[in-house]
Formats: structure tokens, sequence, C-alpha cells
């Protein structure tokens, strides 16, 4: 049995030498060119499914193919990143969510998939809100149709502002992101959001 593999070069390069078949072998026995075995092998093509088919099923071997769920962190995960202070305020975990956006920042094909998923509840309106805002945002930005779940969180009976002075708060109202602040939340983005260009460094 042949290790599972990741690229068609490795696939076919592996099945050909398990069957003790030359280059040439193999593309006489498929009744390919030579040069299509040589260029798939080498990593100069990328073969199409019919061809791997074919060339693996001269090689004595089917190809089998599978997919399974994607291993992508999950904002849904997020649900028990906050905790209540001794005066009932709700507050994230700062560096958790951060790592997140973070994540997504680095594999920018995630950010689909990392939303999908329902929360469950968190048992803070706060949260519940700062996730589908997030989810809202995360999707709006990558031009990807927003999580239908979303639309069942209700924004927050009472606004929430982070600290800070009088100052600092109006400058927060004046540049929180649109899907936060549709659910009355006041923060700015970069409170989440860190510049693309200082992500990983």
């Amino acid at each position: 049995m042949l290790p599972v593999m990741t690229s068609p070069a490795a696939l076919v390069n592996a099945a050909r030498e398990a069957a003790d078949l030359s280059m040439h072998a193999l593309a006489a026995r498929a009744k390919v060119a030579y040069s299509t075995v040589s260029r798939i092998e080498h990593g100069q093509v990328d073969p199409t499914t019919g061809m791997l088919a074919r060339l693996l099923a001269a090689a004595g071997r089917e190809l089998e193919m599978s997919s399974k769920e994607a291993a992508v962190p999950q904002l849904a995960s997020l649900t028990d990143a906050w905790e209540r202070n001794t005066h009932g305020q709700d507050r994230p975990d700062w560096t958790r969510l951060r790592a997140f956006l973070d994540f997504l920042a680095l594999h920018p094909e995630m950010r689909g998939p990392a939303t999908l998923q329902i929360p469950a509840p968190s048992n803070s309106e706060f949260m519940d809100n700062l996730l589908a805002g997030m989810a809202e945002k995360i999707c709006d930005d990558a031009d990807l149709p927003r999580p239908a779940w979303t639309k069942r969180i209700p924004g927050l009976k009472h606004p929430w502002i982070g600290g800070g002075t009088p100052r600092m708060r109006a400058h927060a109202r004046a540049v929180t992101p649109s899907q936060l602040a549709a659910r009355g939340i006041t923060m700015t983005s970069d409170s989440l959001w860190r510049d693309p260009a200082t992500v990983g460094l």
C-alpha cells in the first residue's frame, strides 16, 4: 500500500517505482507520451483527474479520492473568550480574539469557513454580539455572504463602549466598524484587527 500523497507528482512517482517501471514503460502502458509522465513527475504540470487515474491504472493502482473537513479555527470556539468582572461587566479575552483574527489575516482563504459554524450561546449578550459583528466584518471585508446565524443575534439592549477619556470615546465612536456599531458596540477596529503588515512579525 502506498502512503497518502499530497501531490500528483509524488503519487505517480511512488506508484511507478512500486511497480518497478521506468517512465518510458509507464508511458507505454498508459498510451501517453513519455514527456507527459516526465512533466507530471517533475511537478511541471498538474494532471487532470482522468490522466492521474490512467497513469496509476497503468502501474496497477487505483485512484481513490476523498475529502474531509478542513482543520479551520472556528469563530464559534470563542464563545468562552470572556469573563465577568467584579463590577458585573463582560470583558473579552482580547488575546484570544486577536490571535484568531491574526490567523485569518495570514490565511485569508479560511475567512469564510471560519465563520460558518453557529456559536453556542455564550451567556453574555455582549459576547454574542461581538462574535456576530466580527463574523459580519470578516465576511464583508472578504466580499463573502454573511453567515445566516448572525441575523438571529439581536443587537445589545444597552450600548457598550470601552473605557478611556471622553476624547478617546469620541474617537472610538467615529471609527467603530459599522458591523459593530449596528450592534451597539463601540470600539476602534484596531482593538481587534491589527495592521495586516504587522501580523506574523
